[in-house]
């Protein structure tokens, strides 16, 4: 049968699907076609729309753990699975991790074929690699998943939840590599540039691109891959 969270997520796909390709669209446009009027490069649009789709990974993670939150505050449904035969909160957990993983990765997807109609040649997807593409999309899944689940662990209350976005969502995404990739911060910061690893966003942005625009420019795909899985 199924999951709570699979009837929910099938009931709001469209809508998500709407809010996910809104944002980036809209940076797209305006970096992809209005900005390099004024000097700005103009593949900078591909690179942010690319990016996007780690950050994407990101955005729902936060509104995951917020219903995390909410659920143990108030409905407590998950209190309620947990009692059914065969049941556990670590099957119960593991469950909402890989729906979580699926459901994100399903909406990701499009952020793609969108961008490319918007960019056309711009986008050049000459060393776009599928396979690449989808093995790094699900480790994003299942990593911010338990990311989720381990900002549910410890923020009191869903008033509180809100300073997550300020507190950790804010700081992750601009220094994740999602507005510059690593090559960049390193040259501009040198070593410091390092202390970019310890965001996983980092690995994700690097690994995302370089399954889609290519090697070059950007820290090798396996060592993302492997790094992901320590």
């Amino acid at each position: 049968f199924p999951s709570h969270d699979t009837i929910v997520a099938r009931k709001e796909f469209f809508s998500d699907i709407i809010n996910l390709v809104t944002w980036p669209s809209s940076l797209t446009i305006t970096f992809g076609y209005v900005l390099p009027a004024v000097g700005q490069d103009a593949h900078f649009g591909a690179f942010l729309l690319v990016g996007a789709l780690a950050t994407t990974y990101f955005y729902l993670a936060v509104g995951f753990g917020s219903e995390l939150v909410n659920d143990f505050e108030t409905t407590r449904h998950i209190e309620y699975l947990v009692v059914l035969p065969f049941s556990s909160y670590y099957f119960l957990f593991m469950q909402r991790v890989c729906t979580f993983a699926i459901h994100s990765t399903i909406l990701s997807i499009p952020l793609l074929p969108v961008g490319k109609a918007i960019l056309g040649p711009v986008l050049n997807l000459q060393y776009f690699s599928l396979f690449r593409l989808v093995l790094i999309m699900i480790l994003s899944g299942v990593f911010f998943g338990f990311f989720a689940l381990w900002l549910a662990s410890w923020v009191p209350n869903n008033r509180a939840f809100s300073n997550v976005w300020r507190r950790v969502y804010t700081p992750m995404q601009l220094t994740g590599c999602y507005w510059f990739s690593f090559a960049t911060a390193y040259k501009v910061f040198g070593n410091y540039a390092l202390l970019a690893l310890l965001n996983p966003l980092t690995i994700m942005t690097e690994g995302i691109r370089g399954a889609v625009l290519g090697q070059e420019g950007f820290i090798s795909y396996w060592t993302v891959y492997y790094r992901d899985w320590e």
